[in-house]
């Protein structure tokens, strides 16, 4: 009973854990589709996820870091990615490369609604190579992301550290730690 107990424990820390590199690839790539709520455990706002091959040429497929799929922002709006369960998250960065035309991107962190981060400056990107943008940024419940030209861009490797991933390495170290320990009893 302890034994299934203590299963169901770990499964519960893990479901709240975010990924750590979503670069999308686990999608289906179908263009008309959204990136579902909850996914990686944030929530995604006027992101869709592309096949890199979908458009020959273009910044999708020049944008992929992983391969497979890149997310864009449908019709070339504003982004909000959001954490799922409310807690904070720390957004590290993502690789960024525009679909058709240069444009500009920035960015805000929010957290509560409350304005913690700016980019201080734009970011430019092309058709032809992905930018790394690391903001480096802790504790926000949402990041917008901005474009200047109304027109698509590309996203991979969007990354956000996995908070919990200490605290389940040291939950799974006491639970071995204790199995073991019971084995050693004597009956």
């Amino acid at each position: 009973m302890k034994k299934h107990l203590l299963s169901l424990l770990l499964a519960l820390c893990s479901a709240s854990a975010f990924a750590g590199v979503i670069g999308f690839d686990d999608l289906p790539g179908d263009e008309s589709d959204v990136v579902a709520n909850g996914y990686a455990g944030l929530n995604w706002d006027n992101l869709g996820a592309i096949r890199a091959d979908a458009y020959p040429g273009s910044g999708f497929e020049t944008g992929v870091v992983s391969p497979g799929n890149v997310a864009y922002n449908l019709y070339g709006a504003t982004v909000t990615v959001s954490s799922a369960d409310g807690n904070a998250f720390d957004f590290v960065g993502a690789y960024f490369t525009s679909a058709w035309l240069e444009q500009e991107l920035a960015f805000d962190g929010l957290r509560g609604g409350e304005l913690l981060y700016t980019s201080a400056t734009s970011f430019v990107i092309d058709t032809a190579t992905p930018l790394w943008v690391q903001l480096d940024w802790s504790g926000i419940d949402t990041l917008v992301i901005y474009n200047s030209s109304g027109t698509q861009w590309a996203m991979d490797d969007f990354t956000v550290p996995e908070p919990a991933s200490t605290s389940l390495f040291g939950l799974s170290m006491a639970g071995l730690a204790l199995a073991r320990r019971r084995k050693r009893a004597p009956l």
